[in-house]
């Protein structure tokens, strides 16, 4: 009988005493205050790529002229650019690619033929006035089929770190905002979770769960946003 007791007693001593630990941590984990900060900068990009598509069309016997002439589309564009200070080493090409054109009764008629390059290159200013004056492509005869340019930061991971910290410390900023204004006093940081990067072009109001990264424009706008928890005294 007394064993039993015992076991009883201490059974409600152990009952107790998890019954107490679970109520403080439940009063320390209320007396929390969760905010998000934000942090956006304004960059220019440093990187530029200029995507070129090159292409000629040829009839069911005029294969081997068509392949001819994209040779010749081929030459003139990279000696086109080397000329502009372009380096080779910049310059990438991909196979030529052959589909077929039909006529609307699904007869073969002839062939497209296609060839892209990829120009990337940290002379932003220079590929941009290319790409945006093609006027001497044409007059040497390339047959441009599509012109387009992407702009990249290349120091993209350093600009992330210094915004997550800035937004951090915008969290902290608004979370002893509000605990002043509440009578308390802010401790310290228990947790903090970054959100995706948005990269857009300026005065963009284009946002997206999975974060965006838009290559359209130069100049970008980075903002991240981190949601903190503090304790509050």
């Amino acid at each position: 009988m007394r064993t039993s007791a015992f076991i009883i007693g201490v059974s409600l001593v152990l009952a107790a005493a998890v019954f107490g630990r679970f109520f403080y941590d439940s009063r320390v984990a209320d007396n929390t205050i969760r905010v998000t900060g934000a942090a956006t900068r304004p960059f220019s990009a440093d990187i530029v790529k200029w995507r070129i598509s090159v292409g000629r069309s040829a009839g069911l016997s005029g294969l081997s002229s068509g392949y001819s002439l994209l040779r010749s589309d081929h030459d003139a564009l990279v000696r086109f650019l080397s000329a502009n200070a372009v380096p080779e080493t910049c310059i990438s090409v991909q196979p030529v690619n052959r589909t077929y054109n039909y006529d609307r009764d699904g007869n073969v008629t002839g062939y497209t033929l296609s060839q892209n390059f990829d120009v990337v290159s940290s002379d932003v200013a220079t590929i941009t006035k290319l790409a945006l004056n093609p006027d001497q492509l044409y007059e040497k005869g390339v047959a441009l089929q599509n012109s387009n340019l992407e702009y990249y930061l290349s120091n993209l991971p350093a600009i992330k770190k210094e915004l997550i910290a800035e937004a951090t410390r915008d969290a902290r900023a608004r979370a002893e905002a509000i605990a002043k204004n509440s009578g308390a006093r802010l401790g310290r940081i228990g947790s903090a979770r970054a959100g995706v990067f948005q990269i857009t072009e300026p005065f963009s109001t284009e946002v997206t769960d999975y974060g965006i990264y838009s290559t359209s424009t130069r100049d970008k706008h980075v903002t991240i946003t981190v949601t903190a928890t503090f304790g509050l005294h």
